[in-house]
């Protein structure tokens, strides 16, 4: 049996379908993890609703919080970007400084407006790779 503590996990722009999903399987799964929002009231109630499903299934001992993106950035070892493209650059601007020595997943799909249903590969080639060279070296991006 392994005694190595979990590394807490932070979802920012959690309060979404994405964002939720991630996060009711990684605290199903015993992970502590942190709901961030530009808004500290959308990740509450994001909270509360997590709770309730988990409840609901008969799982009570989940540990998740509710953060700002931006603390809930500084507070995890690794962190998970599930805004939409049009918000990337912006949220990873908010966190930059919160995200450094830290892994960043992110799982941001460039599909812009009005065509949403297809993807439109960005000048830099990825998402990922956007959110790397923004972030520079001392962030380890992980494009899922």
């Amino acid at each position: 049996m392994t005694t190595e503590k979990l590394p807490v996990l932070a979802i920012l722009g959690g309060t979404g379908d994405l964002g939720t999903g991630l996060a009711r399987r990684w605290a199903q799964a015993g992970y502590s993890v942190i709901i961030g929002s530009r808004t500290l009231e959308k990740a509450e109630a994001a909270v509360a609703d997590l709770r309730e499903v988990m409840a609901e299934r008969g799982v009570a001992a989940v540990t998740v919080r509710a953060m700002a993106n931006v603390e809930a950035a500084r507070e995890a070892d690794i962190v998970t970007l599930t805004v939409p493209f049009s918000h990337q650059v912006s949220t990873l601007e908010s966190v930059r400084s919160g995200l450094q020595g830290k892994i960043l997943i992110d799982v941001t799909v460039p599909l812009v407006p009005p065509r949403v249903a297809r993807v439109q590969l960005p000048p830099q080639g990825s998402a990922g790779q956007i959110a790397q060279e923004l972030l520079g070296d001392e962030v380890s991006v992980v494009s899922a």
